[in-house]
């Protein structure tokens, strides 16, 4: 019955457009008052503060930081110009540019908000330009961007390492192979539309403009080799290689671009605050909501319930996939991510499931509520950059997300596809 009251009243509050931070502080806090009165608020507190208290937790600010750099440095523009002279003469070429300059800036913010911001501004208005329809000139940008919440160094990837204390270098190792997946989906896609649409190319660059455009972009390409490579050898933690990061992409931004300025550091070092403030704040009231569920014992009945109801690790999987793309559609992934991660992953470990398999197919579930209205931030994004609604461009990625969902699907029923790469590097479950 206290359950029911605690859940119901997070669903009202969240009804009325509460935000989800105080949607979920206030019904624990009404929880708190009516059922548990005995508790001191000095606990409350506690709870908050433990729930974002992880060393591991630290690599947030730092990869929201080096995308806020790399935006403001000017770097994706130069990623975008690269990418034009590679592909930039192929039918549909300009989708292709957004897609590849996408799928790079995701090693770089390992955020799919922060990738639509970055790269669409350059590409949307490029495609829209050049004879891409408004919504399928978004539509890409969108889809494209939604590959920065599952390449490394995916932000969901961090934040789940973080609740369940798995290893986030196993994560990262376990984005490649997806993202890979999912790239290959969306060119194929673009391809075939272009070519219906007889959409207009450019004037195929010679090699010297190519070798011109390397060396302009080459300092921001090195960036996902700096992080990346120092995690994969075991140089540095998540933590430090994104601090180093931020330091590289600020000497780049700097002194090889020289597109920042001393007075534009308060706005970048404000913004990335701005978001690392809302993560930790949805993160820290997560855990105290988190916490009170697991007081009522909540997670046990809900594991029990659908161990009873989904009896294999197959249709387990893929009810999880279901009920996360149905949630990610109303509360975004972080949030969704630490309230029902706690609550799903016993059930996962009693089917036997690995939970690091579990763990990736879980964030890559919940990066489609980016791509689905009512709260798909890609998908307002992109929208507002092409000047078009929301449902136009929702109306164009559906072909997208019709791919990303049934390559997860695929990919939830048969583990090797995302394990084999982290197993080569040792990892043991």
């Amino acid at each position: 019955m206290e359950a029911a009251i605690l859940l119901t009243t997070f669903f009202v509050f969240l009804a009325i457009g509460v935000p989800i931070a105080f949607s979920l502080g206030l019904s624990a806090l009404a929880y708190k008052f009516l059922f548990i009165p005995r508790i001191p608020l000095t606990l409350i507190a506690q709870q908050m503060y433990g729930g974002i208290n992880s060393f591991s937790l630290t690599a947030i600010p730092f990869f929201i930081l080096v995308g806020t750099i790399m935006d403001a440095g000017g770097i994706s523009k130069k990623l975008v110009e690269f990418i034009r002279t590679l592909v930039g003469h192929k039918r549909g070429g300009l989708g292709l540019i957004a897609l590849f300059s996408s799928a790079i800036f995701a090693t770089l913010s390992g955020s799919a908000v922060a990738n639509v911001a970055a790269t669409g501004a350059t590409t949307i208005p490029l495609m829209k330009k050049n004879g891409y329809s408004k919504g399928f000139a978004a539509s890409i940008e969108a889809a494209s961007s939604s590959l920065g919440a599952v390449i490394p160094p995916s932000l969901p990837f961090i934040v789940y390492g973080g609740l369940t204390n798995l290893s986030i270098k196993d994560l990262f190792l376990g984005g490649y192979t997806p993202g890979a997946i999912f790239i290959v989906g969306i060119l194929i896609i673009i391809l075939y539309k272009a070519k219906k649409y007889n959409l207009t190319i450019y004037v195929k660059a010679n090699t010297r403009a190519r070798l011109t455009s390397l060396k302009s972009a080459l300092p921001a390409l090195i960036t996902p080799i700096l992080i990346m490579g120092g995690i994969l050898a075991g140089i540095m933690t998540a933590t430090e290689a994104g601090a180093v990061g931020c330091v590289y992409a600020l000497l780049v931004s700097f002194f090889v671009y020289k597109e920042l300025k001393l007075k534009d550091l308060p706005r970048v070092f404000l913004d990335a605050a701005i978001t690392t403030g809302f993560v930790m704040l949805v993160m820290s009231i997560a855990s105290l909501f988190g916490w009170i569920m697991a007081f009522e014992n909540i997670p046990q009945k809900v594991a029990n319930l659908l161990i009873s109801v989904l009896h294999t690790p197959a249709a387990f999987m893929i009810g999880v996939i279901v009920l996360m793309i149905i949630v990610g559609t109303f509360i975004d992934t972080l949030s969704a991510l630490i309230i029902l991660g706690p609550i799903l992953l016993p059930a996962s470990t009693m089917l036997g499931i690995d939970p690091l398999h579990f763990g990736l197919i879980i964030c890559m579930s919940l990066t489609f509520g980016v791509l689905t209205p009512p709260v798909g931030t890609c998908l307002f994004v992109a929208a507002g950059i092409a000047e078009t609604s929301v449902e136009d461009t929702a109306k164009n990625a559906l072909p997208f997300t019709i791919w990303l969902f049934g390559g997860t699907m695929v990919m939830s029923v048969v583990p090797e596809i995302l394990l084999w790469l982290p197993r080569l590097a040792g990892y043991k479950g």
